[in-house]
């Protein structure tokens, strides 16, 4: 049952991302809204599995991953300030803005996905 739960809870929450639009609403590009959060909970899913294959603590796991989704998120709007404040010109800032914004989903997703992974039994 965890299994599923790993998957599902992050899975809802790009749905719901996607259907409320809120990625766009918080600075995501109207182009990229939608995508960002999907290819992000791909990638999120993955370093969630890789950090529970690795037995990291889930509570290491989850505090990295919100600390993580907090700096991308950061760096996402200081990019899309920069492109805006460069008339489009500035292709790196571009760059921060839609690859910050696609780790900002991954660290959420992955830290959703953490708190659906099962705890290793106590010996």
């Amino acid at each position: 049952m965890s299994k599923i739960i790993f998957i599902l809870i992050p899975l809802i929450a790009a749905a719901a991302a996607q259907l409320t639009g809120i990625t766009q609403t918080l600075g995501a590009h109207p182009f990229w809204a939608d995508k960002v959060s999907w290819i992000g909970l791909v990638i999120g899913l993955g370093l969630a599995w890789i950090a529970g294959r690795a037995r990291l603590a889930q509570g290491a796991t989850l505090v990295l991953s919100v600390l993580l989704a907090i700096a991308a998120y950061m760096l996402a709007r200081a990019g899309k300030e920069a492109f805006a404040a460069s008339y489009g010109e500035a292709v790196m800032a571009g760059r921060f803005w839609f690859f910050g914004w696609i780790a900002t989903c991954a660290f959420i997703a992955a830290a959703l996905a953490t708190l659906g992974r099962a705890s290793p039994p106590n010996h």
